[in-house]
């Protein structure tokens, strides 16, 4: 394992694990988010009449043409989301940073390291293996930090409130990152690591809720999806950091500075929490009714307390719906949901195995090889990653769930498979053709991911397909499984990707035989979900298999030779 492996490793290793920041394991909270992602489309569905009384006089008023003509986004909630999403910021810095680190040589002496090869291409010199295991450690503790505290934040959220926990999980970072700066050894490193993860675990799951339930409604998805971008911008900043600290700084202490600035993040976001207001729909949750008029007021601003008495009146209905909601574990593992369960969970796990992963981690590697600098281009590498998270969220209502996943899908399986022929067939370190040639297939790769399985396979379709009545406990089983996951390929991939073993094109083709099962599965077990309400998506799942197979090859084929048309059936307009 390369020094510049490591320091792609750390660095790379959850990037997507970003999609499941939404994802909690307590079914309320779990309730409250997939609400919040199909307000809208409901609205559009039924139009609701509430009452609201002005003095004695008792005006009836429609809840969606109201909002859709009158919400505006107010300085406060502006402030107050903008202020919640640099949990995002957190949570990708963090992850981005810890790469660069590997490879300095003040922190390799901190550690115990020997320091980095300078060499490169066949000459380079492998790490000791006692430092494979080490590095393994530090990448991994993060997820697995994760992975314990992700289940108890939706329970934290619920009992303590989404604006303490929030507060809570902040406070908690701000510890992980400074045991990381002040680390003398590797235990140290690994302890503030597992910190952090304890705090993203909590912070990637409550901030999300929390900005859904400040949000005007119109504007929900939106705003939310500003959590997505704030890891991906995160995990931008902290590469550029990792490139200034290298290039102008330059010092044996100089690691500390690219982990010490995610303290100060962490610092302006727990002070400015202080001034924010509590979850409105968390508030009337508790039946105090009265405190949550009197934040919506403030969020919505003085000027819409017909929409703020609409949206009021709409959160106790749905509060009441909640309560009643009512499941049971052992239909999790009924016969009747076993298709969904199947799809719901597979999906998010297998793009975990796609092999964004080895990519991220090592595209480090194979630059070095190439005699380039491998933390100058991993920064290249988050700038695509986060332009083309963009795309994912404009086009995933347009164009589709099933049709990102299966092109998606179909280009990482080539970039994987022509890469691995390359390293295979060519020696690219003297090849500037097959180099060149390799550096566009990772970024290639890395745009299909990000545009499509980062966020359609992450987050959006296991948010769609479960039954509300079981939707809680069952997206708690798909967190946890993504994140076991992750924290299997933290340790499979070093050991994959070593000379001795797979070498860097077999650990490719490892992962492109998920993506070669991934595409048969989509097109044959995955109906398209959008447009289709939640209260229907238990039908598209209640058939045989071969019906349910059937059914899916004939919309798919429906929908290439009526793409440009709008389908004379109106249940096929609802489906598509």
């Amino acid at each position: 394992l390369s020094s510049s492996a490591s320091a792609s490793a750390s660095a790379s290793l959850e990037l997507f694990l970003v999609s499941y920041f939404f994802l909690v394991s307590h079914e309320n909270v779990a309730f409250y988010w997939l609400q919040v992602r199909i307000s809208k489309r409901r609205k559009r569905r039924r139009e609701t009449t509430v009452s609201k009384m002005v003095g004695t006089e008792v005006e009836a008023f429609d809840v969606s043409s109201a909002r859709d003509s009158k919400t505006k986004l107010t300085p406060y909630a502006a402030t107050t989301v903008a202020l919640a999403a640099l949990g995002g910021l957190l949570f990708g810095y963090d992850i981005g940073v810890i790469g660069g680190c590997l490879t300095l040589d003040g922190f390799r002496a901190t550690m115990g390291w020997p320091e980095a090869s300078e060499e490169c291409g066949s000459n380079q010199t492998p790490e000791p293996v006692e430092v494979s295991f080490q590095i393994g450690w530090i990448t991994s503790a993060f997820m697995f930090g994760c992975f314990v505290a992700s289940p108890f934040a939706g329970y934290c959220s619920d009992k303590f409130g989404r604006w303490l926990t929030v507060l809570t999980g902040t406070v908690i970072f701000f510890l992980g990152g400074a045991l990381q700066t002040a680390a003398t050894g590797v235990n140290l490193m690994i302890a503030g690591r597992a910190v952090s993860g304890i705090s993203i675990g909590i912070l990637s799951t409550t901030v999300p809720l929390y900005i859904a339930e400040v949000s005007p409604a119109s504007m929900r998805g939106s705003l939310v999806t500003l959590q997505q971008l704030g890891i991906t911008f995160g995990i931008l900043v902290a590469f550029c950091v990792n490139l200034f600290v290298e290039r102008v700084i330059g010092t044996s202490w100089d690691w500390r500075i690219s982990l010490g600035a995610q303290c100060i993040i962490a610092l302006f976001m727990g002070l400015g929490m202080l001034f924010m207001p509590e979850s409105p729909r968390y508030l009337a949750w508790r039946g105090k009714v009265e405190e949550a008029k009197t934040v919506l007021r403030k969020l919505r601003g003085s000027d819409q307390e017909k929409v703020m008495m609409a949206e009021l009146r709409e959160i106790e209905n749905e509060v009441s719906e909640l309560k009643s909601q009512k499941s049971s574990w052992s239909e999790i593992f009924s016969r009747k949901i076993a298709m969904t369960m199947l799809v719901g969970i597979f999906i998010p796990t297998v793009s975990q195995f796609s092999g964004i992963n080895a990519i991220m981690l090592y595209s480090a590697t194979i630059f070095n090889n190439m005699c380039l600098s491998g933390i100058a281009m991993t920064a290249i590498v988050g700038v695509v990653n986060f332009l083309f998270t963009f795309i994912a969220v404009f086009l995933s209502d347009k164009s589709g769930r099933k049709p990102l996943l299966l092109t998606g899908a179909s280009g990482m399986l080539l970039a994987l498979v022509v890469s691995a022929i390359i390293l295979w067939t060519v020696d690219y370190t003297v090849n500037k053709s097959a180099a060149n040639g390799i550096v566009f297939l990772i970024l290639f790769f890395i745009a299909n991911y990000a545009s499509t399985w980062g966020a359609v396979a992450s987050w959006i379709v296991p948010s769609e397909v479960f039954p509300m009545r079981v939707r809680g406990k069952a997206i708690g089983l798909a967190t946890m499984g993504n994140w076991l996951a992750n924290v299997i390929v933290a340790f499979v991939t070093p050991i994959l990707m070593r000379p001795d073993t797979a070498g860097v094109g077999g650990t490719f083709m490892f992962y492109a035989a998920f993506m070669f099962i991934a595409i048969p599965f989509v097109a044959l077990l995955l109906p398209e979900t959008k447009g289709v309400p939640l209260e229907e998506m238990e039908e598209k799942f209640n058939k045989p298999l071969g019906a349910h197979i059937q059914t899916n090859i004939s919309q798919l084929c429906r929908r290439r030779t009526s793409y440009a048309q709008e389908p004379a059936d109106p249940n096929v307009a609802t489906e598509i």
